[in-house]
């Protein structure tokens, strides 16, 4: 039953927040909330017990298909809770600490976006996943319309919300298939199996009505024009959500729903997996192009979570959990980038790369900091990034030489144009910093991003906590 309280204590705080309007706004209630969920998902681990993690009682029939509120928050559910709420609690102790002036409707809808959220990476029931998976687009839909930054938010949202449910109307129909024709005995995973297993493989047309769904929210290539202009029309704490913890729902949702549904991996299946992989140089290179640091870490994320993609299907144990560990990682580096990225916005007008130059003469703080996030976003050794990357990468070359070379060559991109945004914001003379700015902002958001970076550079060295949990 406590696994209830990762939706409802959400929930009902950012209903509580939206009924708050014209009120002074309430950072420090967001930050509790991700706070208290986050010490309850460590205190139920720490229990050990089965009972803890997991809760079932019987919601609705479905055509005679049993339908069941059924929490489970073991293995990779257990670890992106982890990071949901954890993303959550350092992104509203941020937004304290810098005051930013949203109004609690904002804060509300985020809150109601991490219930959704939450439900996603709990949820064992196919009903119950859908419910949630459709609930996080409603308030993320608002985010963007109201809050969106510049002129072009009103299209990127648009094209934002028909992708997504363009994938939705595609996984809406393979659950009716479901329960109407093949009718299984109810909407639990272990139940849909059963009828999916035997006759389905991952690329017949019940398949792939999954697949397109969980593709376009990571996103993989060619259904990733949506991403870029959404991260650079969104307010940052927004794209924080999007980048660390949305595009981490069509992962779990592959990983979880699509291969097990569908356990038997096609031959075919090779093809989708190079044109994912061909989708990781062609993000590469246009990060590579760019000079807008917004789109350059869009594009950053795109690449690296095609890898992941292409990892989960390498059948192999080590590529598997590295793509799992993977998950974890990136969500704590995208963060730290997008955090170190709002500050330079905020104190020095950040817009690209040639808009600022000689940071690390006048922030060294900041400079630090941003260099270990750029740093583990190449997977540089002693970061968390390192174990994942090397792990998806090894296993991929057992699997598939030809991946792996592929996979490489991305790597090499994603250290040219992270270096590149690294030495031209960091280093060179002074330019367009005056030195008032530098004295902006306070020790409170150092403080919160360092923790992050230090938790990073803590995986890196010792990434078996992690592991451990993911042995649940």
């Amino acid at each position: 039953m406590l696994l209830s309280l990762f939706i409802i204590l959400p929930l009902i705080v950012g209903v509580f927040m939206l009924l708050m309007q014209g009120q002074k706004p309430q950072r420090w209630l967001g930050a509790f909330v991700g706070g208290a969920l986050l010490a309850l998902y460590l205190f139920i681990s720490c229990q050990g017990g089965t009972n803890e993690l997991t809760y079932q009682t019987q919601w609705f029939n479905f055509n005679s298909v049993k339908t069941y509120f059924a929490l489970n928050a073991q293995g990779l559910g257990g670890l992106m809770i982890l990071l949901t709420n954890l993303t959550y609690f350092a992104l509203f102790v941020y937004l304290a600490t810098t005051k930013q002036k949203y109004s609690n409707t904002f804060y509300g809808l985020l809150l109601i976006t991490l219930a959704g959220l939450n439900g996603v990476f709990l949820a064992e029931d196919l009903i119950l996943f859908y419910f949630f998976w459709e609930v996080v687009l409603i308030p993320v839909y608002f985010l963007i319309g109201l809050f969106g930054i510049g002129k072009d938010k009103i299209r990127a949202n648009m094209t934002f919300f028909l992708y997504t449910i363009l994938g939705s109307m595609f996984m809406l129909a393979g659950i009716i298939y479901i329960g109407f024709f093949l009718q299984p005995t109810s909407f639990l995973l272990t139940d849909i199996v059963q009828v999916t297993g035997p006759q389905y493989s991952t690329n017949t047309a019940l398949a792939l009505l999954f697949l397109i769904a969980f593709v376009i929210k990571i996103p993989i290539f060619p259904f990733h024009t949506w991403q870029p202009t959404i991260y650079k029309t969104s307010p940052t704490p927004l794209t924080v959500v999007l980048s660390a913890l949305m595009a981490k729902m069509g992962l779990f949702a592959v990983v979880t729903w699509y291969l097990g549904m569908f356990p038997t991996i096609s031959e075919l299946f090779e093809y989708i997996m190079y044109v994912a992989i061909f989708g990781l140089v062609y993000a590469s290179l246009i990060a590579l192009s760019t000079k807008n640091v917004k789109k350059i870490i869009a594009y950053s994320s795109i690449a690296h979570l095609a890898l992941i993609f292409v990892s989960l299907f390498s059948e192999l144990a080590n590529g598997v959990t590295g793509a799992y560990f993977q998950m974890f990682s990136h969500g704590l580096v995208v963060l730290g980038l997008w955090l170190c990225v709002d500050v330079m916005e905020r104190k020095y007008e950040l817009t690209d790369i040639k808009s600022i130059g000689g940071l690390a003469k006048v922030d060294p703080s900041l400079s630090i900091l941003f260099m270990i996030f750029c740093l583990a976003n190449i997977a540089l050794p002693l970061t968390s990034a390192f174990i994942g990357e090397f792990m998806m990468l090894s296993a991929l070359f057992t699997n598939n030489p030809v991946l792996c070379v592929v996979a490489c060559s991305g790597v090499i991109l994603s250290a040219v144009y992270t270096l590149r945004l690294l030495t031209a914001l960091l280093f060179g003379e002074v330019k367009n910093i005056k030195h008032k700015d530098v004295q902006k902002g306070g020790f409170g958001p150092i403080a919160v991003i360092s923790v992050i970076a230090i938790l990073i550079i803590i995986l890196g060295v010792y990434p078996t906590p992690i592991f451990n949990l993911l042995a649940h």
